[in-house]
């Protein structure tokens, strides 16, 4: 299974299941339906420059999700600052 993420909603995707696919810059892109790849033909750019990696809050270990240290629910630092926000 070669998993893929859709650029547009960050879906995890397997590569054969994927609905639509798009090339950018010689690189291509696999989406998980029709609508995700129409926005991002209409709007490469905003999908594929300045594009900035958070960590989920959670940790998936075999079939157990489990959240992170520090983030709500998971017993401690609950009152930290969560990932920064952006205006889109």
């Amino acid at each position: 299974m070669d998993q893929v993420k859709d650029p547009v909603c960050g879906m995890t995707l397997n590569r054969s299941e994927a609905k639509g696919r798009a090339w950018q810059n010689g690189q291509e892109y696999s989406f998980c339906s029709e609508q995700c790849r129409q926005a991002f033909e209409s709007e490469p750019q905003r999908y594929t420059t300045n594009l900035e990696r958070h960590e989920p809050p959670y940790t998936k270990t075999g079939p157990f999700v489990v959240p992170k240290f520090g983030s709500a629910g998971s017993g401690g630092l609950e009152d930290e600052p969560g990932p920064e926000q952006h205006d889109e």
